[in-house]
């Protein structure tokens, strides 16, 4: 999940950056603080659907080895890509080992978010930058 911690990040960077512009360009403090909110839930949609999209292509690379691989069980070709995953998430820094005790907090309390409600990342407005999955 190394991705979604670079986009939130960056996104993260790029939002303290624009609130600090409108705050020096005189914007009343109910449009800063409206701003502000759009701004986090415009990321937060994002880093849902990179999430989702990411978890999505792994099941797939899953899946897919399994048929490409016939003479290794489904559960190898799992393990191999799983491996593979935590191989590369052992580098990684503590914003993204947060993010993963995140997720696994998200996974243990049945998928439910208990800071925010879920908002589908396809009811946002960059829904129409999501590509369908059939086109992946």
């Amino acid at each position: 999940m190394a991705v979604v911690v670079m986009i939130r990040r960056n996104l993260g960077s790029i939002k303290e950056k624009v609130l600090g512009k409108l705050a020096a360009a005189s914007v009343p403090a109910d449009a800063l603080e409206n701003s502000r909110h759009f701004i986090e839930s415009a990321i937060r949609d994002v880093t849902v659907a990179a999430h989702g999209l990411t978890r999505d292509a792994l099941l797939r690379i899953k899946t897919h080895l399994a048929e490409l691989l016939p003479p290794l069980s489904p559960n190898i070709t799992r393990k191999i890509v799983d491996d593979a995953e935590k191989e590369t998430s052992i580098g990684t820094s503590d914003g993204e080992k947060e993010e993963k005790i995140h997720h696994r907090q998200n996974e243990q309390d049945g998928g439910v978010s208990v800071g925010a409600p879920f908002r589908s990342p396809t009811s946002s407005p960059f829904s129409s930058l999501i590509k369908p999955l059939s086109r992946l």
